[in-house]
């Protein structure tokens, strides 16, 4: 069994909206649901490193500080029989929705704050989206 570690970034704008990835159907973990932007941990990379590569390739965004606030086992997906640790960073932008580069997924958007859990979330996403919304 492959383990592997990935990164994803909750990254929220000036009104609380948080970026947001459409995945398409070639993804092997979460077709067409939603997520967060993010991938693999590469070799010889941290996983803030890998955070900062991420959301660079997904959205066309850059920030200047991301703060991991989770890291632990990616909730297991029928079908998917690797180990995956998950490390979570939060980060906040000045970005817009036009400032946005679709680089991976069908969309890439910002989801206003009360809209988040009314999509049809990845195993990721779901595990993870709620910390953050009990603590902002």
């Amino acid at each position: 069994m492959a383990t592997y570690e990935v990164a994803v970034i909750l990254l929220v704008d000036s009104s609380g909206a948080v970026l947001m990835q459409h995945r398409d159907d070639r993804t092997p973990v979460s077709p067409n649901q939603w997520g967060l932007p993010g991938g693999h941990v590469e070799p010889g990379e941290t996983p803030e490193q890998a955070a900062h590569r991420e959301l660079l390739e997904e959205s066309g965004l850059t920030v200047p500080e991301l703060r991991e606030f989770w890291s632990g086992p990616r909730p297991y997906e029928p079908g998917f029989p690797h180990t995956v640790t998950v490390h979570a960073f939060h980060g906040t932008t000045d970005a817009r929705q036009q400032d946005v580069v679709l680089g991976e997924g069908r969309a890439m958007v910002f989801v206003p704050r009360d809209e988040v859990l009314d999509r049809d979330l990845g195993v990721t996403a779901a595990a993870i989206l709620p910390l953050h919304l009990g603590n902002a």
